[in-house]
């Protein structure tokens, strides 16, 4: 515990895997940032020490990664620097728990003792349990999940489409103890080094990182051949008006209609199918808010009157707060809405909000928290549901995803199994400005892509905006704060993935086995001593 080489090794372990996330972008160094403190870990004896460190990694590696809180919380949630970073370190603290847990248990079951492949499957089922739970408990946070830094490996990341990102987590998890192992087996075993068994003991790992890479190979030019062989196309045009959220904020929707409008006169130029615009692209109260309908009318009216001009009238799919009255109370959502050219078809209410920024959890007792809510902190969640596009003489199905709920794999899974040939997500990511955030944000449309096989296309207010394909490559994209039209061709894909169809099974394995083992040491090792220490009185 005393010796400042373990420290430093720590925090050097903890800064290496938040480089490997963007806006860095290292993604390779997330191959061995848990090295390091696996090493550490052999040499320590006190159950204790365990503890601490895992908490000062968790905590070192969650502020350096979610930093662009503070930049969110002190701009438009009027906090000075030190409560922000307060709060930023209580999180941060809460999500190093995880880590805490991951490692104690791994170091109770003698995870960093005569490494081998049996316990470095152990190891990364145990890694991507705990993530599991991470995504799943208080709400859920699945932020920086380890399988994102191989969205840019890509023969590794076409595996997502049979396992999702729980896979790509355990496959870098299992990377990490690779490397542990080999590194252990030179230098630090016991037992007098033999060649000969060296090489049989990598048999299973080379066998499994062998089988994923052909995998990938076979996948990726599959997939090529499928999209030159697909000859249907439908064109869309991405409007990224680059709104400054201070604007939005004084509820200027004079100004982000003037800005739309011109935009969406342009992209006719391009004779899209569809033209989709951000999240709450259009910031007012509709259909109730009547001056801001009757202006947002009024600019329909115009757009519909220029697209004669071109001979054509395409699909619009803009992003609003939508008033609903249920029994008298209102409701707000934030919504997407589809306009046809005659009407509005369909619409889409979020289901997954942002807590303490669309919503106060726990209302009735926290609701002195308002007072540090960066977003409205007043809306509802919708639905579960698609959307329906009346495209031609067919109907298409999309996907949508509001900023947030892109984190979350299940969504996509539940949303998706209702049959689906595209998947939009809409977002306002200028509450973060130029920080790592919104890079994070877009690396994780480029998993979704290949866990669905469909395109996925990303509009956002400020950036990034971009079409993905299903191989999880980047089609096309704009860069952060500029005011870009974004226009491309995507195919649609019907067939469901085997992820899709099966879900997040080994997420629920690896999440099973932490229960399991927690249950299991708290009855063989802590109940026992409970039991003997109450027996003295």
């Amino acid at each position: 515990m005393k010796n400042p080489i373990n420290w430093f090794t720590i925090i050097f372990s903890a800064l290496l895997l938040t480089l490997s996330f963007p806006k860095w972008n290292l993604w390779f160094f997330g191959f061995f940032a848990l090295v390091p403190v696996m090493f550490v870990f052999v040499h320590i004896k006190e159950k204790k020490d365990i503890i601490i460190f895992s908490a000062i990694f968790g905590i070192i590696h969650f502020l350096t990664l979610i930093y662009w809180i503070i930049y969110t919380l002190v701009k438009y949630g009027n906090l000075s620097f030190i409560f922000a970073f307060f709060i930023l370190l209580s999180l941060s603290f809460y999500l190093a728990l995880y880590y805490v847990v991951f490692f104690y248990l791994n170091f109770i079951l003698g995870i960093f003792k005569n490494p081998c492949f049996l316990k470095g499957f152990l190891f990364a089922l145990n890694f991507t349990g705990i993530e599991y739970l991470r995504s799943k408990l208080l709400s859920g946070f699945p932020w920086g999940q380890i399988g994102y830094v191989l969205s840019d490996f890509s023969f590794f990341l076409q595996s997502a489409d049979f396992w999702g990102i729980w896979g790509l987590s355990f496959t870098v998890a299992l990377i990490n103890y690779y490397l542990f192992f080999v590194i252990y087996s030179f230098f630090l075993t016991q037992k007098p080094f033999k060649f000969s068994h060296f090489l049989f003991s990598n048999l299973p790992f080379i066998v499994f990182f062998a089988f994923l890479l052909g995998y990938g190979i076979y996948k990726k030019n599959l997939w090529e051949n499928l999209l030159s062989q697909q000859n249907k196309k439908i064109k869309v045009s991405l409007l990224q008006g680059n709104i400054p959220q201070e604007m939005k904020e004084l509820n200027e929707i004079e100004f982000s209609l003037k800005i739309y409008q011109n935009m969406s006169f342009l992209a006719l130029k391009e004779k899209p199918n569809i033209i989709f615009f951000p999240e709450t692209s259009f910031p007012f109260f509709f259909p109730y808010e009547k001056k801001s309908i009757l202006e947002f009318l009024n600019f329909l009216e115009n757009f519909k009157d220029y697209s004669k001009k071109f001979d054509h009238l395409p699909i619009l799919v803009f992003g609003t707060f939508r008033l609903s009255y249920i029994k008298g109370k209102p409701h707000v959502y934030n919504s997407l809405i589809v306009w046809d050219g005659k009407g509005f078809v369909d619409f889409y209410d979020k289901e997954k909000l942002v807590p303490f920024g669309e919503y106060i959890p726990l209302e009735k007792y926290l609701s002195f928290l308002k007072k540090i809510t960066v977003g409205l902190g007043i809306l509802k969640s919708g639905i579960s549901k698609n959307l329906i596009i009346p495209f031609e003489h067919k109907n298409i199905t999309i996907t949508p995803l509001i900023c947030f709920e892109s984190a979350f794999s299940e969504i996509l899974q539940k949303r998706l199994k209702q049959g689906s040939q595209l998947i939009i997500i809409t977002t306002n990511d200028a509450w973060f400005g130029k920080t790592s955030a919104p890079y994070q944000h877009f690396q994780m449309a480029k998993i979704r892509a290949v866990e669905a096989r469909k395109y996925v296309i990303q509009i956002a207010n400020t950036g990034i905006t971009g079409i993905i394909d299903p191989k999880g490559e980047i089609v096309k994209k704009t860069e952060l704060e500029t005011r870009e039209i974004l226009s491309g061709y995507i195919k649609p894909f019907y067939e469901p993935t085997l992820f899709i169809k099966y879900g997040n099974y080994i997420g629920i394995l690896g999440a099973s086995l932490i229960i399991f083992e927690l249950f299991y040491f708290l009855f063989i090792n802590i109940l026992p001593r409970m039991k003997s220490f109450w027996s003295k009185f």
